[in-house]
């Protein structure tokens, strides 16, 4: 039975993969501060470590570890500049201190959650992994450096390294976008949209994403390589509240630097593992709804002056 150590495991990502890996005969071991994820409760068959992501080298005892899923981090999009530096200490610091860890203890795979927001606004179309990168805001930055630690770290100390740039993730226990959409529509509240809703997004439902770190564990070819995760299909705002039949809705102010398109091409995924997106974005919407209903009911959904007050703040 291999080892595994998932940081961030308690949340939507982290939790649904460590269920995931669990069936498949995976040791899980998880390591999250639980500063988002109170609610969440990890896997009985896992183990939890309560730590911050800064003190792993705390968990040294656990020996054999096969690889390193790295997914904890700050991800909030709408954060204000006095928190740039906050950002980048649990980022980065975290970050480094997971790859010491990784070296210290000769650990064979690192996989990293980095972001589809590392390429800033593309052109409608497909964007490919060797494309120029130009994040536009602090959580994007702070994937961009991590990238080019996680090469500089993985070349000297000798360790492969998978980079996975996640498009939109969505599921059940997810808080994105579509889960609010469908939080709000549930709580006959108003669905808040962020600027003319012509955005256009790439959605990934979350099995699918578990498939596709499956796929890197077991096989070679993925040894230092930066795959985009997506569905390879991008969908506008406007339509994605279509699709879920929200008819009362708002729009608020346009994020600044809110990227306008975002699509992965997924041929080198494809090629070299070849995996792919086997939920259809119909198919997923159904799923997270049957699957997440409960938690979606009493699901905490900010209020419009709130969101406008957000807003309003980081934008200046």
């Amino acid at each position: 039975m291999k080892k595994i150590i998932i940081t961030g495991g308690c949340g939507f990502i982290g939790s649904s993969l460590t269920d995931f890996l669990i069936k498949k005969g995976y040791k899980i071991y998880i390591i999250d501060n639980y500063s988002k994820n109170k609610i969440t409760k990890p896997n009985k068959k896992s183990k939890l470590y309560k730590i911050d992501i800064r003190d792993i080298n705390k968990i040294n005892k656990i020996k054999n570890v096969y690889a390193v899923i790295h997914l904890a981090a700050l991800a909030e999009i709408l954060i204000s500049k006095d928190n740039e530096k906050k950002y980048f200490k649990n980022n980065l610091e975290g970050l480094q201190e997971t790859l010491n860890f990784c070296s210290n203890n000769k650990i064979q795979k690192f996989i990293f959650a980095s972001s589809a927001s590392v390429y800033g606004n593309t052109d409608n179309k497909p964007v490919k992994e060797h494309s120029m990168l130009d994040p536009g805001h602090y959580y994007a930055y702070s994937k961009f450096i991590g990238e080019k630690m996680i090469k500089a770290y993985s070349k000297i100390n000798k360790f492969d390294h998978t980079i996975l740039r996640f498009f939109n993730i969505y599921g059940p226990k997810s808080n994105a976008v579509i889960s609010t959409f469908l939080a709000q529509q549930i709580q006959n509240k108003t669905i808040t949209i962020f600027g003319n809703g012509q955005q256009k997004r790439d959605f990934l439902y979350i099995e699918d994403l578990c498939d596709a770190i499956l796929k890197i564990l077991v096989n070679k070819k993925s040894k230092n390589e930066t795959y985009n995760l997506g569905s390879g299909k991008s969908i506008s705002i406007n339509n994605l509240r279509r699709k879920l039949s929200c008819k009362n809705f708002i729009n608020l102010d346009k994020r600044n630097k809110d990227i306008e398109v975002s699509i992965a091409n997924i041929s080198k995924i494809k090629k070299h593992l070849n995996w792919f997106p086997k939920t259809s974005i119909e198919d997923g919407l159904k799923k997270t709804l049957e699957n997440d209903k409960t938690r979606l009911k009493k699901m905490n959904v900010l209020t419009i002056s709130e969101l406008k007050r957000i807003i309003k703040k980081f934008n200046n």
